[in-house]
Parts: C-alpha cells; structure tokens; sequence
C-alpha cells in the first residue's frame, strides 16, 4: 500500500517496447539502476512500468537496442495537477464541498434510535425533541450526555440505559431496555390464589388460606381458588377476618385448543434478475424521490440500501442515498401430501398453545383434526390436555389487613 502511495507521489509512466532486442533493453535499464516493474508481453513487444524521472534515461537505451518506446499512460501526483490545473470551476466546486461539509458538521441532521423493542418509541421522540435535539440541531446546544440519559430513563419506562453518541450530523442513540422480570406479591402483602386458566382440579397443596374450592371441582379462569381472607372467630362471636399471603400449589387437568387454516402447497420464490430501482436523497433532513414509474411486475420482492455520505474527521455529512429495489420473482407452488401439511400446521400451533402454559406443565394427550375447505386449504384443530399448576396470586382489594395480622398473632399466642 504504501509502495503505491509513494509511486503515485514520484509519478510514472506505463510504456511499451518495441523491436528485437526488448530484452536486451530491459537488462540494460536494470544494470543502470533503472527500476522496472509490471512487465507483462503484449503483441510484438512488452509493456513495463518506470518511474517518471527515469523516463528521459532510457532514450539512449532505446537507440542503442533500436527498440521503438510509446507511451501509453502518463500517472502520478505531478500528472493530475498539470491536467486539472487550469480547471478553476472544479477547485471552486471542491472548496464549495469542504465548505459545506464543515458548516453542516457543526449541526445534527440525522437522529437514530437503536435498542427500542417494547418501549414507546414516540415517547423517547418527545423526549428528545424537549432536549433539543432532531434535525437542524446546533450540536453546541445539546444537552451534556449525563443530562440526556436521566431524562431518557427518567421520562419512560423499562429503559435502563442510554446514550447519545454524535457521529459527524448524525446523533445517535442507544437504548438498553430493562429485562421485565415476572410480576412477584410480596410474602407480606395479602393475596388469593386463583385459576390462570379453565379447568378441572385433581390435587391441592394449600399451606396458607382458606379453601374455596375442592378437588373435582371444575374452576375458570380468574376464579378463586383459595382466599387470603380467613374467618378469625367463633360462633356467637362478632365477625372478624385476618388477611393472609395464601400459597397453595393446585394441580389440575386443562385442555388447550388452537385452530387455523394452512395451504397444502409451498411457494418457492425464484429471482428472474429483472429489478427496478427508486431512489431518494436525502439532504439535510428532507427527503427527495426522484420520479419513478412504478412496478409492472406481478411477483416481487422488496429490499432497502441506504448510502450515507462521510467525510474524513467530519463524519455524517447530511447527505445520503436510499436504493429501494423492486426485484421480480417467479412464484412455483409445490404441492405437499397431507402428513406433512399437518406436521407443519401442528408445530405451529403447539408453539401457539405452548405460550399458555405456566412452568412444569406435562402433556397427557392430544388429539389433531381437520377438515378441507377447498381444495388448497385446510382448517387444522390441536387440542392438548395436560396436568398443571394453575395457581396463581392475586393481590386483595381491600382489607384491614394490619388488624387481621394482629388479631392473628394474638390467637396463636
């Protein structure tokens, strides 16, 4: 690379020899120290790279070995400056460039968020626009990085992390959301066990609360199980409850069931090589299309390029190019038997089922049905039975519950 960099800067010539003795020549320059390189034959000579200075040596070479010498192509520092030099529009035009690459460094022309999947992605907008910063900001005036991060974290939820990172007119955040663990009540806090779903009860395991139910009993979803309010007196007495953390693990019998409808063909795409291209531009935070006439395929798939424009030392330049590609596709259907349209409708749905299960669920059968609505599709039906824990806390509404604690404590002293 930097032998390159250096022969560009003396400069060179690529030339071709001529005649009989072209090797004899080739010997001669190199016993006078003549640097030769990139030789390669052509037809009735050679051809042979030398540097620029050298080339004026090789004249009395050429006589002596009665050789013919044409130039071909003059390269080099020295060349392009004597061939663009009286070109005054072009310097004008590059010095114009330069100038516009700084002014437009010192503003924001581009603000992307990365990291957002389950955030509010219009409220971490706001929040940013409150700061300042969006397109045609000065970066001077952009709030200090701390300052942005509390407003980001302060401002919405289950963000753990920000940054602002300035890339020459692009600002650039990164959101790191926090891992949302499941919803835990407190052992203190007072609480029912109630159903996460339909179903019938075969087991129950109650270590604090009331029963509500009995095992046989078929219970649904949302209802209660065993109750965090228990009666604290005797009869003939006055009312009074005490209002627990229940815990009870209830196993019971629960059957999950998934429909929909698949094809009994695969599509297969297959690129034609055909494609047509729309472009834009984007110039400091407007967006330009450039006239397109649209897509007269039948088939087609869609994929999206953008090219941003960076200077050295500057970064972002506020300009950039975006290539959406409109390729078209032949579709082939390739029909599938029956055991493996119902293989891929199954998987399907046990994924579907499978998102309704609580934690150490076990599977006590299945049964699949379907049925051919035309002659392309059918209508699957999975229906899973399986034996699980269907307990689930859910906090009271209400409730003295300091007072039922107390009057607790006093009965079992």
């Amino acid at each position: 690379m930097f032998k390159k960099f250096f022969k560009f800067l003396y400069g060179y010539v690529i030339i071709e020899i001529y005649g009989m003795d072209t090797e004899r020549f080739v010997n001669i320059c190199m016993r006078r120290g003549i640097e030769v390189w990139g030789t390669v034959p052509v037809e009735n000579g050679i051809r042979l790279v030398i540097f620029r200075n050298d080339f004026f040596r090789i004249r009395s070479i050429a006589r002596k070995c009665r050789v013919k010498v044409t130039v071909k192509k003059k390269c080099g520092l020295n060349h392009t400056f004597n061939m663009y030099r009286k070109r005054y529009a072009m310097f004008a035009g590059i010095v114009i460039c330069v100038a516009i690459c700084v002014v437009s460094s010192r503003f924001v022309w581009l603000v992307e968020i990365n990291g957002v999947q389950n955030s509010d992605i219009n409220g971490i907008i706001e929040t940013l626009d409150k700061l300042g910063i969006k397109n045609g900001a000065l970066k001077s005036k952009i709030p200090e990085g701390m300052e942005i991060k509390r407003a980001i974290i302060s401002e919405n939820d289950n963000i753990a992390w920000a940054w602002l990172y300035i890339e020459g007119a692009k600002a650039r955040v990164e959101i790191y959301e926090q891992t949302i663990p499941p919803e835990i009540i407190d052992k203190d806090t007072p609480c029912d066990i109630v159903a996460a779903c339909d179903g019938s009860i075969q087991r129950m395991i109650v270590r604090n609360g009331e029963e509500i139910v009995q095992v046989g009993d078929a219970v649904s979803s949302g209802d209660v199980i065993v109750s965090g309010k228990v009666a604290a007196y005797k009869e003939g007495s006055p009312e009074s409850y005490i209002y627990v953390h229940s815990m009870a693990d209830v196993m019971a019998y629960t059957s999950h069931k998934k429909s929909g409808d698949y094809k009994l063909y695969y599509e297969s795409r297959t690129p034609t090589g055909k494609r047509r291209n729309m472009y834009s531009l984007e110039f400091f935070g407007k967006i330009y299309t450039l006239p397109f006439k649209g897509i007269s395929y039948d088939n087609y798939d869609t994929s999206e390029k953008r090219t941003e424009i960076t200077v050295p030392f500057f970064g972002y330049t506020g300009i950039a190019f975006d290539i959406v590609s409109y390729s078209e596709v032949t579709v082939a259907r390739e029909p599938l038997d029956m055991e493996t349209a119902l293989e891929f409708a199954k998987n399907d749905l046990e994924e579907k089922i499978s998102k309704e299960l609580t934690a150490g669920s076990t599977l006590l059968s299945e049964n699949t049905e379907y049925v051919k609505t035309d002659d392309e599709t059918i209508n699957v039906t999975l229906e899973m039975n399986f034996t699980q824990n269907i307990a689930v806390e859910r906090p009271l509404g209400g409730g003295d519950e300091n007072k039922g604690e107390e009057i607790f404590d006093k009965q079992t002293d």
